[in-house]
């Protein structure tokens, strides 16, 4: 059964389509809830104001209880309830309102029993839902406002205490109008929501599945070109891709790491070519020498012993350098951590191996501005490192080789400069790479174990050009606080 795949897009696109659904959705609902509300609201406003009208017209005409008492057996044509009715047709704007009039005693004065149809509705309708809620007709009644439904209609009615004059007491205007018109609006309004919602959801899954499209298909991309990259294809084509910061700080990551695995490769072959070639001369050498003295057809045996003794040396430096470099990148080779006089170190440095220097007529002289720097570290490991860098610049120095040490805050700045020709500017950023060779050097592997040794020492190690001209190499490391001795 084939699965289906839980793609970046597909994540991007349906989270994308589900937020912007719920929140028209729940726009769509919040809109309609309020707008259902605000139209009951002014429709009961709007009865209000249609029931203080008539009873302005009521007063204008100085009617009083018997005027209304009149309209139980008024005619179509009684002046006064033409009046009144014309009134009311003037206020209907988008409500249509009707009204009745209801006595003291609980009787229907208006409409009149012989206008059958309207008569009926309100006896059957508004008169049975009074008689159940009397607290409606009270003065002080806080709920004028009710419902009710008839011929599968809602109405809304309101009832208004008349106060035409002192005789006119407990006699009730109600007001009532049906909601067909106001719910036809919220419909209209609705459906133009919906249209509006269904037109946003449209577009948000058009923009949805290009935006997830774009990101899955760079994302793609990259990946087929580190496929590429794992398979050792460096001139994979890179893609260019400068849309959004974040994929293309990707993109941009990846042609660094790819530029430096490339290197790597190349130097890795390069050393492994010429590693080989100097593993593989000197054991000729103790081969050739060995099988002389064995077969007597070398006439200065102690010679071919020197030399085969010596290339046994120079191939176990060479593994022990390996091996050694190997330790302490693994973290198996452990730190001896003590207090150490910066100077020190510097100075025993030099002392081992000034004899190639003054054998070779070169020079190297040490300044310092404080002889009481102090560090916690490994002092055979750091010796180390430092040898390494001044056997470095002994090899290629014309005369002079400079060491200084200073103090900058809590740091110790060893500077180590030379008067040779220096490093060429592309080889900078990769002087410390283990098989690194520029032109005319060799492929030790002392400056990586120096780097390897400074960084586990939670210092820092640069190569630059001089001043002078010649190879500057400084070392950063932290010096000892009060907190840190306690601690040791």
């Amino acid at each position: 059964m084939k699965t289906s795949k839980n793609t970046i897009r597909k994540q991007i696109f349906f989270s994308h389509i589900t937020v912007i659904t719920m929140s028209l959705l729940l726009t769509f609902v919040s809109f309609n809830l309020y707008l259902n509300f605000y139209v009951e609201k002014q429709t009961s406003k709007q009865l209000i104001e249609v029931a203080k009208y008539i009873e302005k017209s009521m007063l204008e005409a100085s009617m009083d209880w018997n005027d209304i008492q009149k309209f139980k057996t008024a005619s179509n044509t009684d002046k006064n309830l033409s009046i009144i009715n014309k009134d009311l047709k003037n206020t209907e704007s988008f409500l249509a309102t009707n009204y009745a009039i209801i006595g003291a005693n609980m009787d229907l004065i208006y409409p009149e029993k012989r206008n059958n149809e309207e008569y009926t509705f309100v006896q059957n309708n508004i008169m049975s839902i009074i008689s159940k809620k009397k607290g409606l007709l009270l003065e002080d009644s806080k709920k004028p406002v009710f419902y009710f439904n008839a011929s599968e209609r809602k109405y809304v009615a309101i009832v208004h205490h008349l106060k035409l004059s002192n005789k006119t007491k407990n006699v009730n205007l109600v007001v009532y109008s049906d909601l067909f018109k106001s719910k036809g609006f919220i419909k209209i309004v609705n459906d133009i929501l919906l249209l509006i919602l269904i037109i946003m959801i449209i577009s948000s899954v058009i923009t949805s599945k290009n935006v997830s499209k774009k990101i899955s298909r760079i994302i793609l991309l990259l990946s087929n070109y580190a496929k590429k990259i794992g398979e050792r294809q460096y001139s994979t084509e890179f893609i260019e891709y400068n849309k959004n910061y974040e994929i293309a700080k990707f993109a941009e990551t990846m042609q660094s790491m790819t530029k430096k695995l490339y290197t790597y490769d190349r130097t890795m072959k390069g050393f492994m070519q010429n590693a080989s070639h100097e593993l593989r001369t000197p054991l000729m050498s103790i081969q050739g020498y060995a099988e002389g003295i064995k077969y007597g057809v070398v006439d200065e045996q102690d010679k071919a012993i020197d030399i085969i003794i010596e290339e046994s040396k120079r191939l176990s430096n060479l593994v022990e350098e390996l091996l050694y470099l190997s330790k302490i990148e693994v973290m198996q080779c452990e730190l001896n951590l003590e207090e150490i006089n910066v100077e020190y170190i510097i100075k025993s440095s030099i002392e081992r191996i000034n004899g190639i220097a003054i054998k070779n007529k070169k020079t190297i002289e040490f300044t310092s501005n404080d002889n009481n720097i102090i560090i916690i570290g490994d002092e055979e490991k750091l010796t180390r490192a430092i040898i390494n860098i001044l056997g470095n610049c002994l090899r290629y120095c014309s005369e002079n080789i400079d060491v200084i040490l200073k103090n900058e805050g809590s740091k110790a700045i060893i500077i180590i400069e030379d008067d040779g020709p220096g490093f060429e500017e592309k080889d900078l950023d990769n002087i410390f790479e283990r098989f690194f060779k520029g032109n005319g050097g060799n492929y030790g592997l002392g400056l990586a174990i120096t780097k390897s040794i400074i960084e586990k020492h939670d210092g820092n190690v640069v190569a630059e050009n001089s001043t002078k001209g010649g190879a500057c190499f400084i070392i950063t490391l932290n010096e000892v606080d009060t907190e840190r001795i306690t601690d040791i």
